[in-house]
């Protein structure tokens, strides 16, 4: 599933809708073969923090997982063993600014395997986010959806 870095996320009903959310929610990660994407370095703290948030989504959040699977197609073109499926079920969210960054759990893959480099505003969110199991995290994704709860 493709979806450009910061369109509106329109992937599936509920939580996964844009038109859900009071503030944009911005899809990044969402790569899909032929399609380009930025890459470079990140930050070197980046991707262990983003394992940390597809764990914790993993065990604290299930319901933002889907049953489908998803193997990496930028592998499948390169001739390489696809690492999936499971690391592609976790979808994380991250408040940021007035928006609302969601992301597939195959993300962590695309940044090491494949040099993806997200958007900086949205690893800027990632290195704010709180631990997803916190009362924290809960305020900061409300704060961000101008102060209204999240639909779940």
């Amino acid at each position: 599933m493709h979806i450009k870095d910061l369109d509106l996320c329109k992937y599936h009903t509920g939580p996964f809708d844009a038109g859900n959310w009071s503030v944009p929610l911005r899809a990044v990660g969402w790569l899909e073969h032929p399609e380009p994407f930025a890459s470079g370095v990140a930050p070197p703290a980046f991707v262990p923090k983003l394992k940390t948030m597809v764990e914790q989504v993993r065990s604290a959040y299930s319901f933002r997982s889907f049953l489908g699977f998803q193997r990496c197609s930028h592998c499948t073109a390169a001739g390489l063993q696809s690492p999936g499926p499971i690391w592609s079920q976790e979808n994380i969210f991250v408040p940021g600014s007035s928006v609302v960054y969601v992301a597939p759990g195959g993300i962590v893959h695309y940044v090491e395997t494949h040099s993806y480099l997200p958007p900086a505003e949205f690893i800027e969110a990632v290195f704010r986010c709180p631990d997803l199991h916190s009362k924290e995290y809960r305020d900061a994704l409300c704060a961000s959806n101008a102060g209204m709860k999240p639909p779940s």
